[in-house]
């Protein structure tokens, strides 16, 4: 009789791994610009932004997300995971790292414009559809003007708690 081989669940995977989440100063930007650039994604901090990074157990950057102050808070940006770490929770953990730290500013609403395939990504962080009246024009109107041009997005906000 041969032994039955055991599958590894992704659960299980991901239970060992470790991760730190951390917020860039701004001089550390180019750091989480060249891990976009290297990811293929076309995204770049900026002054004024806000960015955080998460690493893993070697050190490397495996995400990172940036975030647009606007009128009535944060419009979130560039949230992204490289290739080869996609599916084991780093995305929810630096997005949920990044509330935790937005939390401190009071009035700070966090705005969104996912792909419509990450709808219940946002829904589990807490994000919601808002309600027309609330979204102020300077998130608004870029919407507007994706949806115009046929881009697959929808408009996602968490407000404060």
């Amino acid at each position: 009789m041969q032994p039955r081989k055991r599958r590894k669940r992704i659960a299980d995977m991901t239970e060992s791994a470790t991760f730190s989440v951390a917020e860039l100063d701004h001089l550390a930007f180019p750091l989480v610009n060249r891990f976009f650039k290297e990811n293929g994604h076309k995204g770049k901090a900026r002054g004024g932004e806000r960015a955080w990074i998460a690493r893993n157990e070697q050190g490397v950057i495996v995400a990172g997300l940036r975030a647009s102050p606007k009128s009535a808070g944060y419009l979130l940006r560039s949230v992204w995971v490289s290739g080869n770490a996609r599916r084991q929770g780093i995305g929810s953990r630096l997005l949920n790292q990044t509330m935790k730290d937005m939390k401190s500013l009071a009035s700070a609403t966090c705005w969104c414009y996912p792909y419509s395939h990450l709808e219940t990504f946002y829904r589990r962080a807490g994000f919601i559809f808002p309600e027309i009246e609330s979204i102020p024009s300077d998130i608004l109107q870029p919407y507007q003007r994706y949806q115009q041009q046929g881009q697959d997005f929808l408009l996602m906000a968490r407000f404060p708690q």
